[in-house]
């Protein structure tokens, strides 16, 4: 800031100086001139050390915010690869949970008629015996007849 000063002081003490007639060449004070070039030599490596140490900094915020944002990204990626796994177990959870159902159904439906033609079976089993038992009893009863006739 201080070498802009400088740079304009330079300038104001040109325009003030006289011209020499039929040239486009002005008179100035030498020593003025030199106080102001010997000020900005002064001046110009403090400013561009301290334009290097803002340009030093603005590369290592730059490269902070680069590692920031690498970091963000791999978190955002694993994140992401986490639900896809988490997501990828409900799905075979489900899938799983859905063939053990349609498994029971059908072992329920075996089962069910299993149960039935083994009723079936013992029904015929008892009704074939019921029917020995009836023929049974009616041939006793028609003896029975017979018997109370011949007497």
């Amino acid at each position: 800031m201080k070498t802009e000063k400088l740079l304009e002081d330079l300038e104001t003490l040109i325009e003030a100086s006289n011209r020499i007639p039929m040239t486009t060449k002005r008179m100035v004070e030498e020593d003025e001139i030199m106080r102001i070039v010997d000020s900005i030599q002064e001046s110009l490596p403090l400013e561009l050390d301290e334009s290097r140490r803002i340009v030093a900094d603005k590369d290592k915020i730059l490269a902070d915010a680069q590692r920031q944002a690498d970091t963000l990204i791999a978190q955002a990626k694993e994140y992401i690869a986490k639900l896809t796994e988490e997501s990828e177990l409900v799905k075979q959870a489900q899938e799983h949970a859905n063939q053990i159902i349609t498994n029971a159904n059908q072992s329920s439906e075996e089962l069910k008629a299993s149960s039935i033609q083994y009723a079936g079976d013992v029904l015929k089993y008892v009704e074939n015996n019921l029917e020995k038992t009836l023929e049974s009893l009616r041939q006793n009863r028609e003896s029975l007849k017979q018997s109370n006739r011949s007497e």
